[in-house]
């Protein structure tokens, strides 16, 4: 039991270091482009993790099954090249708390993609649920629809389901032998640093990049991105999909109150009641895996 308390305090870390990412990275916009941030941020996170291998020297788990390789690339192109680079691009456009709400409906995602995916079918608590969700995310939207936040909503969006798909798939390759959390971590990141190079380095913003105060904030958010991601996937492969579901669900709170701490946003009353609605369709959407784990799953 205490071994499970654990993995949950260290998942949620994860979730709180992402929400801290967020309000970093917008005060980060405020001085560089956001591809070259993007390149600059996964570039830290790569010289992190190479630090980390050389001290600690854990164990690559390389397995030279084709099929194994190609969800390792597709994990790196979806979580660390088009969900970070849409997320960053996005972050311009919207406010923190408006990210944290997408954030939020995560784990709607995930189970949509499961089911395109994985053929997992929905129950029908799930469908009402999904509803439920996506009508507490228009309310808590009402007044932003139509304004010029509208494309870096569908950016967040779209990084959301990037993310999404990264969850699929880690999870995949976190239930083989052995532990895969720093394989995948390295891997995917390296991958992210490959690709968004000629990203970065077209945008004619790189140089500022390392430059203070310019090159803390990347130093910062590069952590975050790189430790975040190897003790979310560590906690994974331990905990109970409902578990890790939750406590993704909790950046929506999570980034709100440090939006209205750090980018003095201001929280109305259909933030609160959409923010709340989203919760109870993602518990909903979360409901037969609760099953599950009653019954001993």
């Amino acid at each position: 039991m205490k071994g499970g308390r654990f993995f949950l305090w260290q998942a949620l870390l994860a979730t709180f270091l992402w929400s801290i990412s967020k309000i970093v990275i917008k005060f980060g916009l405020l001085l560089v482009s956001p591809y070259a941030l993007t390149f600059a941020i996964q570039l830290m996170a790569l010289v992190a993790l190479l630090i980390y291998y050389f001290i600690r020297k854990p164990k690559l788990n390389w397995n030279k099954d084709s099929q194994w390789i190609t969800v390792l690339v597709l994990i790196g192109v979806t979580g660390f090249v088009i969900a970070p680079l849409l997320a960053v691009v996005g972050l311009k456009y919207v406010t923190g708390t408006v990210a944290g709400l997408f954030a939020g409906l995560n784990s709607t995602l995930v189970m949509i993609l499961a089911w395109l995916i994985l053929r997992e079918k929905p129950t029908i608590l799930q469908v009402v649920g999904l509803a439920i969700a996506f009508a507490g995310a228009s309310m808590f939207l009402s007044h932003e629809l139509f304004g010029g936040a509208l494309f870096g909503m569908l950016l967040i969006l779209l990084a959301e389901i990037s993310y999404a798909l990264n969850t699929v798939l880690t999870r995949m390759l976190s239930k083989q032998p052995g532990d895969q959390a720093f394989t995948l971590a390295l891997f995917g990141v390296t991958i992210g640093v490959l690709l968004l190079f000629p990203v970065g380095l077209l945008s004619g913003d790189l140089p500022k990049v390392f430059v203070m105060p310019n090159l803390s904030i990347v130093m910062l958010v590069g952590a975050i991105f790189a430790f975040g991601g190897l003790i979310w996937n560590v906690a994974l492969d331990q905990l109970k999909a409902i578990e890790a579901a939750v406590l993704q669900n909790t950046m929506l709170v999570q980034i709100a109150i440090l939006s209205m701490l750090f980018l003095r946003e201001k929280i109305e009353f259909q933030h609160i009641l959409g923010g709340a609605t989203v919760l109870v369709g993602a518990y909903l959407v979360e409901s037969k895996l609760i099953e599950s784990k009653k019954h001993g799953a």
